[in-house]
């Protein structure tokens, strides 16, 4: 399971989240305004998208993330060493970790709207999808 669902999982995760933040570019979707938008998921009450290149720069992130995970779980042929690919995964758990933790810190002066859907749903992801990449990272480990 650890080689061929977890890693699966956790890939589709971070690119249709990926995807999301291409989207996101261009239009508030899948709220109705960018007011809509910001107080939900950028947590601010200004209704001012967020940048389009650093948005972008995190739905690429993300997409990279997928493939690393599927370049470290052996799915796609890796590229560099593997020593390099095991330390990003390690890395994205960091990452994702801090997020999800951090996330309920990120609370604080946030949009109304954004706080509740951070506590319930953005952190929790962030955590869950730390724990996916850290058993991905640790069963390479072992390989």
């Amino acid at each position: 399971m650890v080689r061929t669902v977890v890693p699966v999982v956790l890939a589709a995760v971070l690119a249709i989240i990926g995807l999301l933040h291409f989207i996101w570019v261009f239009t508030p979707w899948p709220m109705a305004d960018a007011m809509t938008f910001t107080r939900t998921i950028a947590g601010s009450d200004d209704g001012e998208m967020p940048s389009g290149p650093l948005t972008a720069l995190v739905g690429l992130a993300l997409f990279a993330g997928a493939l690393l995970t599927l370049m470290v779980n052996g799915s796609v042929p890796g590229i560099g060493p593997e020593w390099l690919r095991l330390a990003g995964m390690y890395g994205l758990t960091a990452v994702l970790l801090v997020r999800g933790l951090g996330g309920y810190f990120m609370n604080s002066g946030a949009a109304e709207e954004f706080q509740r859907w951070n506590s319930a749903v953005y952190s929790p992801l962030c955590v869950a999808l730390a724990a996916l990449a850290g058993t991905v990272a640790v069963a390479a480990s072992r390989r």
